[in-house]
């Protein structure tokens, strides 16, 4: 049983606790499209990795060959860091805030665009 007994405090805590999620895709896509996304950013990491390894196979002097290494692993580093990202669900309150900014923005979007 909730401790929370009048009305304005159980909608003030539910806009506060609840979450929506404002990806822009079906929360039960999620499951799929995270692990998919995950996958192809390692998957393009490993094939520019062997493509650069191909291109550098013949012989070379120590020095080029450390320089090489370096450029591949901060170029990797670099796509590791700019890669997929998960996001959180957002809270009740500003999903509310988004959807209305999105709502109004909206509005009279067809006499705006007989105006230009």
């Amino acid at each position: 049983m909730s401790k929370v007994k009048n009305p304005q405090e159980k909608k003030r805590l539910s806009y506060s606790k609840d979450r929506r999620n404002a990806y822009g895709e079906n929360d039960k896509a999620s499951r799929k499209s995270i692990r998919s996304n995950k996958r192809a950013t390692s998957q393009a990491e490993r094939s520019k990795n062997n493509k650069l390894r191909s291109l550098f196979t013949g012989k070379f002097d120590d020095d080029h060959a450390d320089e090489v290494e370096i450029d591949i692993r901060s170029a990797l580093k670099l796509r590791r860091v700019r890669g997929f990202k998960k996001y959180p669900d957002l809270p009740l309150k500003e999903y509310i805030e988004l959807q209305n900014r999105k709502r109004n923005k909206r509005i009279g979007r067809k006499v705006r665009s007989k105006l230009k």
